[in-house]
């Protein structure tokens, strides 16, 4: 067998996806799986997105997201021998002292919370989105208008998980609604799945002043697979482009992988195909001539540094 890796990954669809199909976290038909993520790492820390359309829920959607957090808790537990639930850095430590993965909560868009946003922390979640593709009560996202912020109440919600000591990313919110969080926090933030706008101009990508300013705080940013970031037919030697630009902006200790899996609909750039893809991709890393400290940093400790630090 090849020698194992560490890996991190700071953005996944898949418990969303195997909720909605009943299927298990350690064998399914998604792009990622513990099976096939125990097949190479050694460590390993991935944080799972929670994540509905708004437009799909009711008035008051708190029922259905307790159900939703419900099941994801049910699917972790149910191979609890393999991964745990975290909060912290220590408790990544010792999950992976424990031969386990650790596993962190993100909600992709707060507003399909409801009233239990106020009380996130107690729900098991580390890290928010303040919108998803729509504008909601809170927020815009990228892709609907990127001059429009966050709301009066987006401004006292964004108070609130920060007074809970949750990590705000800024992947999928507006270039105003960025510009809203860095003026209300020095705390550090991450992108956890967006490129570089300057190397392929999607709204879903960050601005370099952006990108300058969560290095600047000791955030991270996690490079996302999905090929409409880099361009059509983008492949692998795209993803270093934009790994390379952010390097050059002092990045060495921001940059991490944020693959979208099961957020993509299987629309990866060539050469990467699900998680099991991940010892190609660090193999790419080296033959690109990328120093063996910086490949472990992308790969892993960069992620897991960040978590310790926060």
């Amino acid at each position: 067998m090849e020698e194992r890796i560490d890996y991190f990954d700071c953005h996944a669809d898949t418990l969303t996806e195997i909720v909605e199909n009943r299927e298990s976290l350690w064998r399914n038909k998604r792009n990622l799986d513990l099976e096939r993520v125990f097949g190479f790492a050694k460590r390993y820390t991935q944080v799972f997105a929670i994540w509905r359309d708004r437009n799909e829920m009711g008035d008051k959607p708190e029922a259905e997201f307790a159900a939703i957090c419900q099941k994801a808790r049910r699917l972790i537990d149910a191979q609890r021998q393999y991964i745990a639930l975290c909060q912290s850095g220590a408790d990544m430590k010792n999950a992976h002292a424990a031969g386990k993965a650790a596993a962190f909560f993100s909600v992709e868009d707060i507003s399909i919370m409801g009233n239990m946003a106020a009380n996130i922390k107690q729900f098991g979640f580390t890290f928010a989105m303040m919108s998803w593709n729509y504008e909601n009560r809170y927020a815009t996202g990228a892709v609907c208008a990127q001059e429009r912020g966050l709301t009066g109440e987006g401004r006292r919600m964004v108070k609130c998980l920060l007074d809970q000591n949750i990590i705000m990313d800024v992947s999928h919110l507006s270039d105003a609604g960025v510009e809203d969080i860095l003026s209300m926090t020095d705390k550090p933030i991450i992108a956890s799945h967006s490129n570089v706008r300057a190397l392929c101009d999607h709204p879903r990508n960050l601005r370099r002043e952006h990108i300058c300013e969560i290095i600047r705080r000791g955030g991270i940013i996690g490079v996302n697979f999905y090929q409409p970031f880099m361009g059509e037919g983008s492949g692998l030697k795209d993803l270093l482009r934009h790994m390379d630009y952010i390097l050059n902006l002092g990045g060495e200790k921001s940059v991490v992988l944020g693959g979208d899996f099961d957020g993509c609909e299987n629309r990866f750039i060539k050469g990467i195909i699900g998680v099991e893809s991940m010892p190609h991709l660090l193999e790419e890393l080296i033959n690109a001539g990328v120093e063996e400290k910086l490949c472990q940093n992308i790969i892993f400790e960069n992620g897991c540094r960040f978590l310790e630090s926060i």
